[in-house]
């Protein structure tokens, strides 16, 4: 029997939550987020590095892992163990990636650790929502207030840099709300980054993500976030050209002091605060907030998503009357030089 066969319902059931999240660029911008399913026999799903959730099929846009050795490496370790945690982990990582036939070799997310040490079915999103609490300076007090209410159990993990480190600190947390609530997480903030849903069911996860993202959503009193628009080379999104204009929203903001690593990604070296015309494969945000872009309209996309984002997020923190909260100067050096998202960048498309 091969693998499709074997594993066609959860295959289906992977494919209709990554397109369930995939599809509103409220939850995920660009290649932003991933998704994966576990099989009985220990393997692993997991959306591959570069591609969208939206890409996702029953035999495309995914890698397989051997899911239980990759969970029993962050079980059996601490992080203090390695030299370079980063690559014991992605070198343990590759080691694991299992070919099947008929499907593409894929490099898997990089996020493929903390997959491993979750629930069956995990989907993982860079929300504007769930950025609203994770992007602000109290994110712990606020996540702690949004959990008082929530039907299942909410974890938070402060800004760590993506990659193993992260899934040491997430495997942390899991065992800390369990020891406090009797329960493991259902859903995980991580700072400056986004959040994460877990279960043994894909559609309760999609559930449970929605409505994670509507209780952050109605803490913050957020408006509703804008449909993306293009007119051309040029941005088109309502209220965006009045926002970039309004003098909020600079270099400082939107190149110097990113809120998250793939506003760091999808901008540098991309993204130009300039009245001059964007040269080929650029994108020109002009004083009158107007943006044009110089690229395929794919590309463009994800840097409108983009921006929209952050313009949303920074608002709506600012307009709750609490603090944004920026990457480090550390943790921009880390992605800065990290390979993986050199590779996931290239990608896009």
């Amino acid at each position: 029997m091969s693998f499709f066969s074997e594993n066609q319902q959860a295959l289906k059931d992977f494919v209709r939550m990554s397109q369930a999240v995939g599809a509103r660029a409220d939850y995920v911008q660009g290649g932003g987020g991933n998704t994966s399913v576990k099989f009985p026999d220990g393997k692993m799903a997991i959306k591959a590095s570069g591609y969208k959730l939206s890409d996702i099929q029953e035999n495309e846009a995914y890698a397989v892992l051997d899911a239980a050795a990759l969970r029993e490496f962050y079980n059996a370790h601490e992080a203090s163990e390695f030299e370079d945690v980063e690559k014991a982990g992605s070198d343990r990582a590759k080691e694991l990636i299992v070919a099947i036939d008929g499907l593409k070799a894929l490099r898997p997310s990089v996020e493929a650790g903390f997959h491993s040490i979750l629930d069956t079915f995990v989907a993982h999103s860079h929300s504007v929502y769930a950025n609203l609490a994770a992007c602000s300076a109290n994110a712990r007090e606020i996540v702690a207030e949004i959990a008082k209410d929530a039907p299942y159990a909410i974890g938070f993990v402060p800004y760590t840099n993506p990659g193993a480190k992260l899934t040491f600190s997430i495997r942390d947390e899991i065992r800390a709300v369990e020891r406090a609530t009797g329960k493991k997480p259902s859903v995980i903030f991580m700072q400056n980054h986004g959040v994460i849903a877990t279960h043994a069911g894909a559609d309760e996860c999609v559930r449970i993500h929605d409505d994670i993202n509507a209780r952050v959503k109605a803490y913050f009193n957020a408006k509703d976030y804008p449909k993306i628009e293009l007119n051309g080379n040029f941005s088109a999104t309502k209220g965006l050209k009045e926002r970039l204009a309004s003098g909020r929203f600079g270099e400082e903001e939107l190149l110097k002091n990113p809120l998250y690593p793939d506003q760091m990604v999808f901008f540098a070296d991309t993204l130009f605060l300039t009245d001059e015309a964007p040269a080929p494969g650029k994108a020109s945000l002009k004083s009158d907030g107007t943006v044009e872009y110089n690229m395929d309209a794919g590309k463009a996309v994800v840097i409108e998503e983009t921006l929209a984002a952050i313009v949303y997020i920074i608002d709506g923190i600012e307009a709750r009357g609490f603090t944004v909260s920026t990457m480090s100067s550390a943790a921009q050096q880390f992605i800065s030089g990290w390979e993986s998202e050199k590779y996931r960048k290239s990608l896009v498309r």
